[in-house]
């Protein structure tokens, strides 16, 4: 169904259980929020091909959520308590980065599908509170959104 639905010239959502999103959310310490991104690039560039939500950036934050959860772990293991503190503070100030660079990509992928659909799909309140798992609960919902819906 999916090969017809992509030969009609629809995009499909890849689904998702919800709850297994939030789980490895929590899990991997906010790393999975980067690879859901990462993972649906393709979808996200088929939907509209200028490109609206910063993948290069999310390499980025991905690859240092990555390192600092394994800084996390064994950091006090190589370093003094001042460095950890240097440390720390570097973290916390990525962390807000990170958030504004997470809600930005959020309310990009909500325009980029309710401007495919020509309806309001999310609310905005919903998105504040549980971005990515939201956004995979909605995505999970739609079947297919068609590439001439606008031409109708």
């Amino acid at each position: 169904m999916e090969a017809a639905l992509k030969e009609q010239g629809y995009i499909q959502f890849k689904k998702s259980n919800v709850a297994l999103v939030v789980f490895l959310t929590f899990i991997t310490l906010g790393i999975y929020l980067g690879y859901w991104f990462l993972n649906r690039k393709s979808t996200f560039n088929g939907i509209h091909q200028k490109n609206h939500i910063p993948f290069k950036w999310w390499w980025l934050f991905t690859i240092y959520l990555v390192l600092s959860f394994l800084f996390n772990f064994i950091g006090s293991a190589f370093l003094t308590p001042y460095g950890l503190s240097f440390f720390n503070s570097i973290d916390t100030i990525i962390s807000f980065y990170f958030l504004g660079i997470l809600y930005f990509s959020v309310f990009r992928v909500k325009d980029l599908i309710e401007e495919e659909t020509n309806e309001g799909v999310f609310k905005p309140w919903m998105l504040v509170l549980f971005h990515v798992w939201y956004l995979q609960y909605k995505m999970n919902r739609l079947e297919g959104i068609g590439r001439d819906s606008h031409a109708a």
